[in-house]
């Protein structure tokens, strides 16, 4: 559930910039991060850290823009800014950290950080949502530094409240759904 939810938040974004209607992208995106929070049993961590991680990583994004290694459409940025509905990626990625991506140790989280990073970006200048360095290496580069600390930064916080009872759990979801999907 948790990574189909991800999944529908980021083709909803992406495709909605992608195709000039980023504020439908962005409903529908915030529409699977409600949800999300709705089912967790635990909402206030969860909303917690899905505000870190909107902290966190639009200062990740906003130093890209700032080394000019990641640009945006003029009419989807304001300059530091990035766009809004890359915020909520943001967010919906920390939606995952006591959920699907609840492996992570932080060494994990900085090679998963250094390699996922640059990749989804890359995969998002293809549908032209953003554009790298002409020369792509120095924006991969930018993206795996700072990604790998960015990711295990929002792990650790994730981790903080992770074996607390109903961290991880959704509402309304049988139990031993819950423990397959874990082990």
């Amino acid at each position: 559930i948790n990574y189909s939810l991800y999944q529908a938040g980021w083709f909803a974004c992406v495709l909605g910039a992608a195709s000039g209607h980023a504020g439908i992208g962005l409903l529908i995106g915030a529409i699977t991060e409600a949800t999300h929070i709705v089912m967790a049993r635990r909402r206030r961590d969860e909303i917690t850290l899905a505000l870190s991680a909107l902290i966190i990583g639009a200062t990740v994004d906003m130093v890209q823009i700032a080394l000019g290694t990641l640009r945006f459409q003029a009419s989807t940025i304001t300059p530091p800014f990035p766009p809004l509905w890359l915020g909520l990626l943001w967010m919906q990625f920390a939606a995952t950290l006591r959920f699907s991506l609840r492996w992570l140790t932080p060494t994990r989280a900085a090679l998963f950080g250094a390699i996922g990073g640059p990749l989804a970006f890359i995969g998002a200048s293809g549908l032209g949502v953003v554009q790298l360095d002409p020369r792509v290496w120095p924006s991969a580069v930018s993206l795996g530094i700072l990604w790998s600390a960015a990711v295990p930064a929002l792990a650790l916080l994730a981790a903080r409240h992770a074996s607390a009872p109903g961290a991880g759990e959704y509402r309304w979801v049988p139990l031993a759904i819950t423990a397959r999907v874990r082990s």
